[in-house]
């Protein structure tokens, strides 16, 4: 069971906090009458390097570049994307290079790909200093597609 806070807002009550249970079994009696198809993985090929995109991309290249655009993409910067998309790096820009550093990096890149329901486990996690301000982050990612091995560079580090 669920429990949330509610607050009784009447003119006349001292605003206390009350607790209630939601429901976990609904008796609603709806039948099930679809069936759940999993969509192929198909996107357009995107050229980074400058050029013109063309083509499609199916499989385990498409989900390379899902993880290359989530992992780059700034969480609740751009309108064009949900709430649910992108990562929340920014927010540890400045901090020392540290564990507890690498231990919130490698928190905030599971969290924006597990939002993806193509991606089942993210984990391997091995951190390296790149240059000055930097950690090459290298990862797997378990898709549906099938396992894939990535890495980013965070840049946004202080030396301790």
């Amino acid at each position: 069971m669920l429990t949330l806070n509610k607050t009784d807002n009447k003119k006349n009550s001292n605003e206390k906090n009350r607790s209630f249970d939601l429901p976990n079994d609904y008796n609603d009696d709806l039948l099930q009458d679809f069936t759940v198809e999993i969509q192929p993985t198909r996107t357009y090929c995107l050229n980074f390097s400058g050029g013109r995109s063309s083509g499609m991309l199916t499989g385990l290249e498409a989900m390379k570049q899902a993880i290359f655009l989530i992992l780059h993409t700034e969480r609740y910067k751009y309108e064009m994307y949900s709430w649910n998309y992108g990562t929340e790096l920014s927010s540890l820009i400045g901090e020392s290079f540290s564990p507890h550093l690498q231990v919130r990096i490698q928190s905030v890149i599971e969290k924006a790909l597990l939002a993806d329901d193509r991606i089942l486990s993210v984990g391997d996690f091995q951190f390296s200093k790149e240059w000055k301000e930097a950690y090459l982050v290298r990862f797997s990612a378990e898709t549906t597609q099938g396992n894939v091995e990535s890495e980013f560079t965070w840049e946004g580090g202080q030396l301790s």
